[in-house]
């Protein structure tokens, strides 16, 4: 079981921590890079050239929690589930629609990135498509999304 580390070494290896972080931009990660550092540091108890290992775990530690961090699940189906939630689906919209309410929100998506996403949510029954057509003979036919 390691000891306890004196005032003056936890204050060492705090200033090790900060200084290994100190290059991560992004304030999330560099906290959680701190604290697994740190952690490695009271830890480990190895002191060996402490500075070369908390430089290359800093990096490790870095990309392992920035996949971690990173929000999961944020492409172009996350965001039609988030205005089903926001009720937007309320009312018939077309395809043409949902783009246009998705770039309000600064999410610029392609409609050919938006028109298999819908159609996995109409087969989940997530959402209802109706066939909508403009005029008479040979006009174009469009699609309404809706809630089911």
């Amino acid at each position: 079981m390691p000891s306890k580390p004196s005032s003056s070494s936890y204050a060492e290896m705090v200033a090790e921590a900060e200084a290994a972080v100190q290059s991560v931009k992004d304030p999330e990660l560099r906290r959680v890079a701190f604290e697994k550092i740190l952690e490695s540091l009271l830890g480990g108890g190895s002191t060996s050239s402490p500075k070369k290992t908390s430089k290359k775990t800093s990096k490790k530690t870095a990309k392992k929690a920035a996949t971690k961090s990173a929000p999961r699940g944020k492409g172009p189906k996350a965001r039609l589930l988030e205005l089903i939630d926001d009720g937007f689906f309320d009312e018939q919209r077309t395809l043409t629609d949902v783009k246009s309410e998705l770039a309000d929100r600064g999410f610029h998506i392609p409609v050919t990135s938006l028109s298999n996403p819908l159609m996995r949510l109409t087969r989940d029954k997530k959402l209802r498509r109706q066939k909508q057509s403009t005029g008479g003979k040979g006009a174009k036919v469009t699609y309404a999304y809706s809630n089911w």
